[in-house]
């Protein structure tokens, strides 16, 4: 059987009605979340900023293009030069003395140029001239053949690759943040007039 609460005044029981309701309910004054509360809220968002870090990483372009000295064009090429490179099984076969990579991609320079999106000016006077300069140590870019038939063969050295990105030679990224925004060695502003004063 339970047990039954005597019956209160009318005036204690508006007072305890009241202090019931006020339970877990602060004035705007001396509000404060109670400390439950707020170490699960501390442990959600903690959660969801990890959680929202794995997307906010720099992705493959956005590395290609750091790789590339920052040049858009270049590193659209070189991100695709690496997609093909470890999504294609068929490789060409041939040894270069000097280098320790014996597997090549051969296509035309406008093949390339077609299935990276770039047009063929972007890519002769931007991506390639870009990839020469500041791959050089993990991409061997060939032109071989005459004529129609010539062709550009490029093999990519992952282990060079691999040391290039974690090594003191790839550019800090927030070297690489400045080098977007106009900031730093190379990016001086020039005067509009090329005769002005400085």
């Amino acid at each position: 059987m339970s047990k039954m609460n005597p019956f209160l005044p009318e005036a204690k029981a508006k007072a305890a009605l009241a202090a019931e309701m006020a339970k877990g309910k602060t004035k705007a004054k001396g509000a404060k979340v109670p400390d439950k509360k707020a170490e699960a809220f501390a442990k959600s968002a903690e959660k969801a900023a990890q959680a929202n870090a794995l997307w906010e990483r720099p992705n493959l372009l956005a590395m290609c293009r750091k790789l590339a000295g920052t040049d858009m064009a270049a590193g659209i090429l070189l991100h695709h030069i690496l997609y093909v490179w470890r999504n294609r099984d068929y490789k060409l076969q041939r040894k270069l003395p000097g280098w320790p990579c014996d597997q090549w991609l051969a296509h035309s320079r406008d093949g390339w140029a077609v299935a990276s999106g770039l047009s063929p000016a972007e890519m002769a006077k931007r991506a390639l001239p870009r990839l020469k300069q500041y791959c050089g140590e993990f991409l061997m870019i060939r032109a071989m053949g005459h004529g129609p038939a010539k062709m550009l063969w490029i093999s990519v050295d992952e282990i060079a690759l691999q040391e290039h990105v974690s090594g003191s030679a790839a550019m800090p990224w927030d070297m690489f943040h400045a080098a977007l925004n106009g900031v730093g060695p190379g990016h001086e502003k020039q005067p509009a007039n090329a005769y002005a004063k400085m």
